[in-house]
């Protein structure tokens, strides 16, 4: 059976053809994520760790059968992501390899019939002896070729068709909460050749964290250079250190400081993306060496509560991502997501922002109106099933209409926008964004009158209403620029304005260089 199982890790890999145009790729303008001048915005899926379906995974490896939620047909789910709203993809490698262990038990297998589909890990196995899921041992020095040739055939795509790979380095939800998501971590001693220290049991997040080990340290240093050397060279790939990181302040500088190494030698400039916990957030970006070299900044381990009080725990207290802030994303109000997102729009304007899933439409469009660049979160197919073909995530649906709206009425011009305060309304919030000079876009969370204050817009204006539930769209007539001007909703609820120079923009968003 082991051998049965080396030949499923060598299925079949679907390779995309190289992307023709690499100047063309994914660019921070503003702000804001662009691929080729135009505004990348919406949902990015947060792949599945376990079981066979739910969501999709780049390393799933289902012998014989390709599709949602089995061997993923590339190219379909990136047609799939850029029609249903969920142009970003978060990967980090799955919680176990081995179906059995979806029970969440803790035991020793006592042999190596493993059961598909396979949830890939980055590291090869060659034994000698077995790992605790009955499987040759991890060697921890050698790379799993099927793993990085399926993410690089990704992002090719995504290099061409301007979509966004969130690549994670680590997994740290397998080091904390429970045993049964570390038995099978490929870096537990009774998992790999090498002799890592790690503890047996949980928690085991600070000691793999904990650098001054020989060992790791080298062990680290060629893991993220490997996923560098495979993925440097796409433009539309964010690099991140670990996926649910609440890790220490020193290792996220070791790991950018292993980046920066690899780019000196390479030539390259990678996409770095910091995601962490508040407080190590907060000490990267006033880093003067090391805060330039962020491009994206992912907000959703630390949330504005509902009474507007802060909620951040510490870096390195081994505090499990899940409770790190991202269930308090849906429980939050639209105006104390507004305010933590437009308040890092406002200190840091260059960089991308990206925000946990939202629980309304409402505040999607506060993180949108703040400035969020990608909302991240799980997306699973309707009722948890695996579908035939790829259809709309359920949470995808709620979104769309915006999605479109964006990207058919903004997609040159959002990128020059930025949050401004420059809308009332009679009751509820009302925000805006505006480039100061040709458009506003301005919001309403609950409908009757809207104020906006045109004075920076000259001449004749159209205005058009927008209906983010239904994606109905009216003409709200021409108005003239350089003064306030009042408008009243057509009904009540949210309800988005579009006010802009007739022609529209003069002149394309120029992109800053790639961090």
């Amino acid at each position: 059976m082991v051998a049965l199982a080396m030949v499923a890790l060598m299925g079949p890999v679907q390779d995309a053809r190289p992307p023709a145009r690499r100047a063309a790729g994914l660019a921070v303008v503003n702000g804001w994520y662009t691929h080729g001048g135009r505004v990348v915005w919406g949902y990015a899926q947060h792949n599945g760790w376990w079981r066979a379906g739910q969501r999709p995974n780049l390393a799933r490896n289902a012998p014989g059968e390709v599709g949602p939620n089995r061997t993923e047909d590339l190219p379909k789910l990136v047609e799939a992501m850029l029609r249903y709203g969920y142009p970003g993809f978060e990967h980090n490698f799955g919680l176990w390899f081995d179906r059995r262990r979806d029970a969440h038990d803790t035991a020793r297998r006592t042999d190596d019939r493993a059961v598909p589909p396979f949830l890939e890990q980055p590291w090869a196995r060659t034994g000698p002896g077995a790992a605790w899921d009955g499987l040759p041992k991890y060697d921890l020095e050698r790379f799993n070729d099927w793993y990085y040739q399926r993410l690089r055939a990704f992002a090719d795509l995504c290099d061409r068709h301007g979509a966004v790979l969130f690549h994670h380095t680590y997994m740290q939800h397998a080091l904390l909460e429970t045993n049964a998501h570390y038995v099978d971590f490929p870096w537990r001693p009774a998992n790999c050749l090498q002799p890592t220290g790690l503890p047996d049991s949980t928690p085991a997040a600070n000691a793999l964290y904990d650098v001054s080990h020989p060992v790791r340290r080298a062990l680290h240093r060629a893991a993220i250079r490997k996923g560098l050397d495979e993925l440097g060279g796409h433009t539309n790939v964010v690099f991140l250190c670990s996926q649910e990181y609440t890790g220490p302040l020193a290792f996220m500088q070791f790991w950018m400081d292993t980046v920066a190494e690899w780019e000196r030698e390479r030539g390259r400039r990678a996409h770095l993306g910091l995601s962490a916990t508040k407080d190590v957030t907060d000490a990267i970006l006033r880093d003067p060496v090391r805060g330039p070299r962020v491009g994206t900044v992912d907000l959703r381990y630390w949330c504005y509560q509902h009474d507007g009080t802060l909620f951040a725990p510490e870096g390195g207290r081994e505090v499990p991502g899940r409770y790190a802030g991202t269930p308090l994303v849906e429980a939050t109000t639209p105006e104390q997501l507004y305010r933590q997102v437009a308040e890092y729009r406002k200190l840091y304007p260059n960089k991308a922002l990206l925000h946990g899933l939202p629980g309304s439409l409402e505040q999607a469009w506060a993180l949108l109106m703040g400035g969020a660049s990608m909302l991240v979160g799980q997306l699973p197919y309707p009722e948890l099933a695996d579908p035939k073909e790829y259809i709309a995530p359920e949470r995808c649906v709620a979104i769309l209409p915006t999605y479109r709206f964006l990207r058919e009425r903004l997609g040159t011009s959002l990128p020059r926008m930025r949050p401004d305060a420059i809308a009332g309304a009679g009751r509820g919030s009302a925000w805006a964004l505006s480039d100061g000079v040709s458009t506003v876009l301005a919001c309403a969370l609950a409908g009757g009158d809207l104020t906006l204050d045109l004075s920076g817009l000259r001449g004749r204006l159209r205005a058009l209403w927008f209906e983010p539930a239904t994606g109905r769209t009216l003409a709200a007539g021409e108005v003239t620029g350089g003064a306030r001007r009042a408008f009243t909703t057509p009904s009540a609820g949210l309800w988005a304005l579009l006010v802009e120079r007739s022609g529209g923009p003069s002149r394309p968003p120029r992109p800053r260089s790639r961090p």
